[in-house]
């Protein structure tokens, strides 16, 4: 398979656990092994509560300040622009734009969700709880 560019411009919001992301590779059309993606949160919007039973999960906040909760507890960990954040495979977890501009974070998924087994799109589990915050 060649290359494939995508520019994040020419790719539409979708609305994925409860928020704002641009779906820019994913196992359906271009890799088999990882996805990408970027949400777009305004102040308040973020993710529902929700896990990745066999694929990891790396953020990049690009822009913005907000929070990440884990776990069955939901423990709160502050994020901002410039922080990478590592969840583990199985680990319940959301996030929230707790700041006052919008909030942008890189997603990586690997495996991507369809390679594990998982989902794809609306079928994805939903822990069927709202982060605080949203």
């Amino acid at each position: 398979m060649p290359i494939k560019v995508v520019n994040v411009k020419n790719v539409g919001v979708q609305q994925v656990l409860g928020g704002p992301v641009k779906p820019l590779i994913s196992n359906e059309d271009i890799s088999q092994n990882q996805e990408f993606a970027l949400g777009v949160f305004k102040p308040k919007e973020g993710l529902f509560f929700h896990t990745h039973p066999k694929s990891e999960e790396t953020y990049f906040v690009i822009n913005g300040t907000g929070t990440v909760f884990t776990g069955k507890d939901k423990k709160p960990t502050k994020i901002g622009e410039g922080d990478v954040v590592y969840i583990p495979a199985g680990m319940p977890h959301g996030v929230a734009n707790t700041g006052r501009k919008k909030l942008l974070i890189a997603f990586f998924l690997s495996p991507g969700e369809v390679k594990a087994g998982y989902c794809i799109g609306k079928d994805c589990k939903v822990l069927e709880e709202r982060v605080p915050y949203l």
